[in-house]
């Protein structure tokens, strides 16, 4: 994948966590469940959260692809 700001070829890698990752709009009070309007962003969230990433070391940005794309 190609960086969208530099054009760069992008490095391919995972995003690991100890908790599911996931977007919401809204802070949250219990941070570590998402709602049912949120975006869970990773996969095999009970034996360790991944999901598949990509970095540009150039302008310090990292794409992050929740589709469950295949490692």
């Amino acid at each position: 994948m190609d960086c969208p700001k530099c054009n760069l070829e992008m490095e391919k890698g995972l995003i690991q966590s100890g908790r599911t990752v996931f977007y919401t709009t809204k802070k949250k009070h219990i941070f570590f469940i998402p709602s049912s309007d949120d975006v869970v962003l990773t996969r095999d969230n009970f034996t360790g959260p991944t999901g598949i990433t990509y970095n540009c070391k150039k302008c310090k940005m990292i794409i992050f692809n929740y589709e469950n794309e295949e490692d």
